[in-house]
């Protein structure tokens, strides 16, 4: 078996929600849902847990509680980027930036098409497509 992440807990306020959010995300990316909560890709699967627990504030990027900043998805084209685009606006998500090409110290030809957003939870994901010949 190859090394990697077998699996990711995302903790969510409204399971139903999130649910309805991240099956209709991770069908237009190539991850496929197996079962009621999770979702997979390769060997790595995400799922889902609600809890009662305090909320996070969508409109603070530097949560005040512990854990992951964002989660970035890799995809095989600039073209799913740009459906998963007009995915978050059909449902009034809150883009961060894009989509749209990076040009940075890391990239700086170019190289990586992306789009950063926040779930129903105020979780960052990224969605990118990385040019491998423009190093």
């Amino acid at each position: 078996m190859p090394l990697g992440i077998r699996h990711i807990e995302i903790v969510v306020s409204d399971l139903k929600k999130s649910v309805d959010f991240y099956s209709k995300l991770f069908a237009l990316i190539g991850w496929k849902q197996v079962d009621a909560t999770g979702f997979k890709c390769g060997g790595t699967k995400i799922y889902l847990k609600e809890t009662t627990g305090e909320k996070r504030n969508p409109e603070n990027e530097q949560r005040d509680i512990l854990g992951a900043r964002h989660m970035c998805f890799d995809v095989n084209d600039t073209e799913t980027v740009d459906i998963v685009g007009k995915f978050l606006i059909k449902e009034n998500s809150r883009i961060i930036r894009g989509p749209l090409e990076v040009f940075d110290e890391w990239t700086p030809n170019g190289g990586y098409y992306t789009v950063d957003f926040h779930d129903p939870d105020g979780y960052i994901l990224e969605v990118v497509y990385r040019d491998e010949t423009k190093k």
